[in-house]
């Protein structure tokens, strides 16, 4: 235990930082990182400590028997803390434990996860941005009261004051030694939850907020809650994809701010929210030391351990100025306790599910786990085995070219979801929009039978219906919005969103064109938006009240929620449609130098389907699962064809000429591509 009058040995021991130096690449997804490598030391004196963080983020429930195996993930966290030993491990979640769960977590609230996670004892869990899927009242009430483990968030405070309203720092006690953790989320959470939580709270700087805690548990006031060592555990990570190296993470600013402006006395950084996987030594602020960042993926794929051998000398006492007697140092100024004399951090893949027999007989908490799982899993069957609908193709997910999510490109299974917002709300008014926000649609549906636990998985949120009006403006402006920015300008860790849309709606882009002025031309029923027109659109709320940064739509008026269930409204839509057909025709399509003018008997040449900057991936061809190449692209005003093209790896080079018996002034020029269906509506005039 800390004793009284030793509390500024603390602070200066925290600060004496030295850690393991140079800096390590990021493991391959199915590997674990490299092991640890030795680096630049500071000499520990007369006693040390071995403590052994072991951290995880981003589970997101996911129980399961087999890809993931749940019981196997814990089961490897819990041999590294056995290996360590009780009084010299502990076990720190970064965030998003629940939300975004696979069906038997999710169609029980994600209690049977925060009963995994009691039975396993994690010491405490940062906030994560799906903690707050339900609203702040669930954060704090359901979910806080369930778990038995505290919920830190250093950078939230209640409404109007600098106060945390959370649990901002928890400290644990480890061989005589205080370690606080101390947690704080993403700043870009406005973007990623319901307005309503902002009624109660209001969110500040992540790194400033762990910082200012730092400085009260290390500045000598045993009020505070001393610490010896302290830890931080931000919901926020590299934010680059798969990223190389340290310097390729930190051209992200919300991770370099992590990484460099992180306070010295921190001894080890966990981090979260961006699924990556990377065991970095990065650089101490204002030293020439290094010490671990660390980000273990997702979804239970790596067990995240961070070893510091600590200093636990006892320092002088005060007016022991000589440096004498028991616990004494050889400098009388020199307050050693908690420095950190060695690092080194690797994320340890987990034990194949052959060995998940052993792990259960030889660990109880390993047993209470597969108890708790299995009991999950049996009730999610039993509920989601029902065959509400079926599908005749699968629908997707946008994807990348190694099949994972890609949030970037339009999907049919985002457009389906769209669709049926249109169906549910727009009660057939033919000016409704259906939108879907990309992170809102969380699985793929299979062709065949579609189970209720295949079209929950889709819509895992909870989210409510919700309806606003806004102008045809700004529609435009919400389409613009698909290039991201945060509400102070900066750009957030994903840079762009592909909303999904109601088939009644097309739209033209040029990403060369300056940011706020790539949207083109778009239509709606085959007309031209009209800028002053009042439309209604209709999502869930998260999306309307102006979630994932499409603030326009908070814009809104005569804005309604409908208090339904999103889920509900699915697999009420997906049963009363018996059979569903995805569609591949797209409704945003890239048209570079997209014509407004077309003179009558003069040839016009544009392309369509380049890709261009950041959506490099972004062609005529849908990039979802079953979608087939175009081969052709016909431009037409009315009945008259206008002219040809071939397409080729999504792309075409279209030349169109007007007859002259084509009548002047406003129409509408209409590209149909074969074999997807696309047709892209782009109004122009013909002089």
């Amino acid at each position: 235990m800390l004793k009284p009058g030793l509390a500024r040995a603390a602070a200066a021991g925290v600060a004496a930082l030295a850690l393991a130096a140079t800096s390590a690449g990021v493991a391959d997804a199915s590997k674990a990182s490299p092991k640890p490598k030795p680096g630049k030391v500071v000499a520990c004196q007369q006693e040390t400590t071995k403590l052994t963080l072991l951290a995880f983020n981003d589970f997101h429930g996911r129980l399961a028997a087999s890809s993931p195996d749940t019981v196997a993930f814990f089961g490897t966290l819990e041999d590294a803390r056995q290996t360590a030993g009780e009084d010299h491990s502990m076990v720190v979640s970064s965030g998003d434990n629940v939300g975004a769960s696979l069906f038997p977590s999710a169609v029980q609230e994600d209690n049977p996860t925060v009963d995994v996670l009691n039975a396993m004892d994690i010491q405490s869990s940062t906030v994560g941005n799906h903690e707050l899927d339900r609203g702040w009242r669930d954060l704090t009430g359901r979910l806080t009261e369930r778990s038995e483990f505290p919920y830190l968030a250093a950078n939230l405070y209640t409404k109007g004051t600098t106060t945390p309203a959370l649990k901002p720092y928890e400290i644990v006690e480890r061989d005589g030694l205080k370690i606080a953790v101390v947690g704080a989320i993403t700043a870009d959470l406005k973007s990623l939850v319901g307005t309503e939580v902002f009624n109660n709270v209001d969110l500040g700087d992540p790194v400033a907020a762990v910082n200012a805690q730092t400085e009260a548990l290390t500045d000598g006031n045993q009020a505070n809650g001393e610490a010896d060592v302290v830890v931080a555990s931000y919901h926020e990570g590299a934010a680059v994809s798969t990223p190389k190296t340290l310097d390729e993470a930190l051209t992200n600013k919300p991770f370099a701010s992590i990484v460099n402006e992180t306070s010295p006395k921190v001894a080890a950084i966990l981090t979260g929210h961006t699924h990556q996987n990377y065991t970095w030594q990065a650089p101490v602020p204002g030293t020439d030391r290094t010490r671990p960042v660390v980000e273990s993926g997702s979804y239970g794929a790596f067990v995240g351990k961070v070893s510091l051998t600590l200093d636990n000398t006892q320092p002088m006492r005060p007016g022991n100025n000589k440096g004498k007697g028991k616990g004494a140092v050889k400098d009388p100024g020199a307050e050693l306790r908690g420095t950190v004399c060695a690092a080194s951090a690797e994320n340890l893949a987990v034990k194949p599910s052959a060995e998940v027999p052993a792990l259960v007989a030889k660990y109880p908490r390993v047993a209470e786990v597969q108890k708790i799982t299995t009991d999950a899993l049996s009730q999610a069957k039993i509920i989601g085995s029902r065959v509400i609908a079926k599908s005749t193709a699968p629908a997707s997910r946008g994807l990348k070219a190694d099949g994972t999510d890609n949030r970037a490109v339009e999907s049919t299974m985002s457009n389906m979801v769209a669709q049926m917002f249109f169906d549910t709300l727009g009660k057939g008014d033919a000016d409704f929009i259906g939108v879907q926000n990309p992170g809102g649609t969380r699985a793929d549906l299979p062709a065949g039978d579609i189970t209720y636990a295949q079209a929950a998985a889709i819509l895992p949120f909870a989210n409510t219906l919700m309806t606003t009006q806004v102008t045809g403006a700004q529609v435009k402006t919400m389409l613009e919005q698909q290039w991201q920015t945060n509400a102070d300008g900066s750009i957030p860790s994903r840079a762009y969103l592909q909303l999904g849309l109601s088939k009644n709606v097309t739209y033209t882009y040029d990403e060369s064109r300056p940011m706020g002025d790539r949207i083109t031309s778009i239509a709606v029923n085959g007309k031209a938006i009209d800028p002053a027109k009042l439309y209604t659109v209709g999502s869930g709320n998260f999306l309307i009240t102006g979630g994932d940064n499409f603030r326009v739509l908070a814009e809104g008026q005569n804005s309604r929620d409908t208090g339904a269930s999103d889920l509900a409204a699915w697999v009420e839509w997906l049963t009363a449609n018996k059979t569903v057909s995805p569609s591949f025709a797209r409704g945003a399509v890239s048209v570079k130098e997209t014509p407004k003018t077309l003179t009558a008997g003069q040839a016009t040449t544009f392309t369509v389907g380049a890709p261009q900057g950041a959506l490099q991936t972004d062609t005529l061809d849908m990039k979802s699962a079953g979608a087939v190449a175009n081969t052709s692209l016909v431009a037409s005003i009315g009945d008259v064809q206008m002219g040809t093209a071939t397409v080729s790896d999504g792309k075409a080079t279209l030349t169109v000429t007007v007859p002259e018996s084509v009548a002047k002034g406003a129409a509408v020029l209409t590209l149909k591509a074969t074999p997807s269906g696309t047709v892209v509506s782009i109004p122009v005039t013909i002089a």
